[in-house]
């Protein structure tokens, strides 16, 4: 049998003081040798890496103003269609317009020139149809399916229906969309009248 060596609590070999340095953030939190986290955990604010010309933001933010010139850039990037009736929406927002009357009204309204309209063309919604083999996956057994000739019939009923319904909702489209001069000249000669 081996002997262990024994070091007493109070014994100089137990512990020693050593001196160590590394990056401390402004809370006073120890970072080690991450001076990037250790200034991120204790900055509130910084400046933006790609243009130091922008303006300072908050350090678990971003930067405002590259975040808009992006959008901005994807927006000119976007394939233009001749608009068809469909949905529009405004660019990368939540404000949707089914109806040329309403979306000459926004115009109006807020003083918008149309050079500066971010109308995009939305795309259906639909409601996806039902596997019911995999909707059942929890009830059938390994390698199971379903031998019931209603619940089968049901299904494809149910699927039929889907197919023929309308679209459950609209979001935006890959088309920025050309809407008709007709338009376009309706509202200057609503902007012109009195």
């Amino acid at each position: 049998m081996s002997e262990k060596n024994v070091i007493m609590y109070d014994s100089p070999e137990a512990a020693t003081l050593q001196t160590i340095t590394g990056w401390v953030s402004s809370d006073g939190r120890f970072y080690g040798s991450d001076e990037a986290l250790a200034r991120y955990a204790g900055s509130t604010h910084r400046q933006c890496a790609a243009n130091p010309n922008h303006s300072i933001y908050e350090t678990r933010g971003y930067c405002q103003v590259c975040a808009e010139e992006k959008r901005q850039a994807q927006f000119k990037a976007m394939p233009r269609k001749p608009w068809n009736g469909e949905p529009l929406v405004l660019f990368d927002g939540d404000r949707y317009f089914f109806d040329l009357d309403h979306l000459r009204d926004y115009i109006v309204d807020e003083g918008i020139k149309v050079a500066d309209l971010q109308a995009c063309i939305c795309e259906p919604n639909m409601a996806s149809e039902i596997d019911l083999e995999d909707y059942f996956v929890d009830d059938l057994p390994d390698d199971g399916e379903i031998n019931d000739d209603d619940i089968l019939a049901a299904g494809e009923l149910l699927n039929e229906m889907i197919r023929k319904a309308p679209p459950l909702s609209w979001s935006q489209g890959k088309y920025v969309a050309e809407l008709p001069q007709s338009f376009l000249d309706e509202v200057s000669n609503v902007r012109e009248a009195p």
